[in-house]
């Protein structure tokens, strides 16, 4: 059970968690220590562990922060801008989390919460275990969010994967109430691309793809929540970078507008830059070429903070700044 209260001490609101004893008291205490561990914007924060005296019986309790918003409504999303930042926002987390050794095990709609800044807050870390002891022996959890390898009747290891499919059958959730058949299915079965495609109209291709690699069967072929949380940003943030090029005195610009670019450095060599909407790539290269010392090759990714250099050690070189503004995606 959780309370509202306002803490003098802490000058603020806070939830207020105790559960009894027995099992509840047991995710009282998994969900302390994961939270201990924890420090991000986007799930909810362990402010303290007190003792309760206020009943016959002492009661440890969890003091949690208060996130003053709504929890995220199946169906509510429709497939635009708004949806991708909060998969986004959802992928941040996830990743924090992930990177401090703790496994959420129910990630779902009803336990993220939207704030009134906009900020997601991931919350419920009452089923969290560490990943290093990352083994159940039952079947908990949430069917259709539950991945595969979680509905086995043995004692069975898992890993950081299980929140990618729930994050996978999350993306899904948000934007209608009927989970396909496949996901529905206890235990649920592999889903194809073009079946999943039918239930995500008007997502980018690269987005589908990543909701299906989410839902792979396979744990191991799913994509970490840093790699989801790379691919959202990089959709969010399309079209919006800007680079400079300064050669012999001359500034040029490559963004939306001005895609392409030809450095001629005349018999030395020559290069040709080309902005795709999130990289800037090496379209073309001849002579001698580097990018910071590493020679230049069709294919390659100009980095942000970078010199291109024409003509080998011992010649007589020219070179070129290539500065990117690196856009930020904001919560």
């Amino acid at each position: 059970m959780k309370s509202a209260f306002f803490s003098s001490l802490l000058n603020r609101p806070v939830i207020i968690k105790r559960l009894q004893q027995g099992i509840e008291q047991r995710r009282l205490l998994d969900e302390q220590k994961a939270l201990a561990k924890l420090r991000s914007k986007h799930f909810v924060q362990l402010y303290d562990v007190v003792q309760l005296s206020d009943r016959r019986q002492p009661e440890t309790a969890i003091v949690l922060e208060y996130i003053d918003g709504a929890n995220l409504e199946i169906g509510s999303y429709k497939p635009n801008r708004k949806y991708i930042h909060t998969l986004w926002q959802i992928a941040c987390g996830l990743r924090d989390i992930h990177e401090a050794g703790v496994i959420h095990r129910d990630i779902k709609p009803n336990n993220i919460r939207l704030d009134k800044e906009g900020v997601i807050k991931i919350i419920d870390f009452g089923l969290a275990r560490s990943s290093d002891a990352a083994k159940t022996r039952s079947i908990i959890g949430t069917p259709v969010f539950m991945a595969p390898e979680l509905w086995g009747g043995k004692t069975i290891s898992f890993d950081a994967s299980i929140d990618a499919y729930a994050f996978g059958a999350t993306a899904l959730a948000l934007l209608s109430t009927d989970a396909p058949t496949e996901l529905a299915q206890q235990p649920p079965q592999p889903i194809s691309l073009p079946a999943l495609s039918v239930g995500l109209p008007g997502l980018s291709a690269p987005t589908i793809s990543l909701v299906h690699r989410c839902l792979a069967h396979s744990p191991a072929n799913r994509p970490s929540m840093a790699e989801v949380q790379f691919v959202l940003q990089q959709q969010l943030l399309e079209n919006q970078h800007r680079a400079l090029v300064v050669f012999g005195g001359t500034t040029h610009h490559l963004d939306r507008k001005n895609r392409k670019i030809n450095v001629n450095a005349g018999p030395v060599g020559s290069i040709g830059i080309e902005y795709n909407g999130t990289e800037f790539v090496v379209i073309s290269a001849t002579g001698a070429v580097f990018l910071n010392n590493t020679p230049a090759r069709v294919g390659h990714v100009v980095p942000g903070c970078c010199v291109i250099t024409f003509g080998n050690a011992g010649q007589a070189r020219r070179f070129v700044t290539f500065d990117v503004s690196m856009p930020e995606v904001m919560p």
